[in-house]
């Protein structure tokens, strides 16, 4: 009897430390077992250019909490990186994520200068790194097989840009600018030789490094007499350059730029009236706020209820990549490679932004790729529509 008295206090306390468990990642309470994994988020928290970063990374923790609430299978930690945009800080950042197992997954890095440094440190250790809104064209040219671009690129850009400023504003001729950076210069090249095929008579790129002082900028626009400024760059130096344009009188010169400049800082950082009015955009990402589905539309509810504003540029795309990892998750996909082959499997997955397919080497399939264009109208970014819809 005291034999089978100690065999049965023995399986109790065995059965009470079971239920108490912790190995592998994930932990067991009451017989079920929490696989904990952690996705990184990279791009400029802090810096200069945040507000191109905050809302798409404010939308993947929206995901993630969403998903932590809904079950108990898994459970994910989203950790922001702040790279603050730079080449020469993401490469450290890269590599403490890579080397950190339970990290299964990257969003970003949300900029094309530290998506070069960073990326061959990313794809090395094996882990999917999806980028937001990096739009560098040469980025998928680097033979990655764990990289993926969840929007249009340069070229789709300069594709909606160029027929827009012949089409519609119709300048004698459009001087050419970039702050010099992997995406700044990449779009702007593109758009000189498109402009250049079309007979648009462009300038010479001009390639500015980011500076508080661009008067000998502003006086070369002026001398060209032309009335388009098209600028490769990002929002932060965008402003200083049409603050400065207005202040030389140049406020009759539309200023045309990529991605990196529709953000509201494009119009409460430019100086008093006629500021940033005028001003048009091409971007390979919709306005959630505006969008009519259903889903859109809850996702904009629980975005403020959250956050108390509303979502800005590349909150789709942020949501959309989230909701990829999830659903890799859902499939049982809690691994660096599993997930990466889940993703490059991938046909027509259905987000708020866009349907997405993915090519081989990481690029958005053609028929995935929308790209709309943005005007400043009194005082506000207005979408003027897709470049399929206007014809472009």
């Amino acid at each position: 009897m005291r034999v089978l008295a100690l065999i049965a206090v023995l399986a109790v306390v065995g059965a009470a430390c079971s239920k108490k468990t912790n190995t592998g990642g994930g932990n067991t309470s009451g017989g079920t077992t929490t696989k904990n994994v952690k996705i990184a988020f990279l791009g400029d928290l802090s810096g200069a250019n945040k507000q191109l970063v905050a809302s798409p990374y404010q939308a993947a923790q929206l995901a993630f909490d969403q998903f932590n609430s809904s079950q108990t299978a898994v459970k994910v930690t989203i950790v922001g990186e702040d790279t603050q945009g730079s080449g020469d800080q993401s490469p450290a950042i890269a590599q403490k994520v890579a080397a950190d197992p339970s990290f299964v997954g990257v969003i970003g890095p949300a900029f094309s200068g530290e998506s070069l440094a960073a990326g061959p440190i990313f794809d090395s250790a094996g882990i999917p790194f999806i980028t937001e809104s990096a739009t560098d064209d040469a980025l998928s040219t680097h033979g990655w097989t764990h990289w993926f671009r969840a929007v249009g690129n340069n070229s789709s850009e300069a594709g909606g840009a160029v027929p827009y400023i012949t089409n519609v504003l119709k300048p004698s001729c459009t001087f050419v600018a970039s702050d010099g950076s992997p995406y700044g210069h990449g779009l702007a090249a593109i758009v000189e030789s498109s402009l250049t095929t079309a007979g648009a008579s462009p300038t010479k790129e001009e390639q500015v490094a980011p500076t508080s002082d661009y008067s000998a900028l502003v006086a070369k626009i002026k001398s060209s007499g032309c009335k388009v400024l098209f600028y490769g760059g990002y929002v932060a130096d965008a402003t200083k350059i049409r603050k400065q344009m207005n202040d030389a009188g140049l406020t009759d010169v539309v200023m045309v730029g990529g991605d990196g400049i529709q953000a509201n800082d494009m119009i409460s950082n430019s100086g008093p009236a006629p500021g940033a009015e005028g001003t048009i955009a091409v971007v390979p990402s919709a306005s959630i706020t505006l969008s009519k589905d259903p889903a859109s539309a809850k996702f904009v509810s629980d975005y403020k209820a959250k956050f108390g504003q509303d979502p800005e540029i590349y909150a789709g795309e942020g949501w959309d990549v989230a909701q990829m990892y999830i659903a890799a998750f859902k499939a049982g996909k809690t691994d660096r490679q599993a997930i990466t082959d889940f993703v490059h499997g991938l046909q027509g997955f259905q987000g708020l932004t866009k349907d997405y397919t993915f090519q081989p080497n990481g690029e958005l399939a053609p028929d995935s790729v929308i790209d709309y264009i943005y005007k400043v109208q009194s005082g506000a970014w207005v979408v003027l529509g897709s470049t399929k819809d206007l014809g472009l």
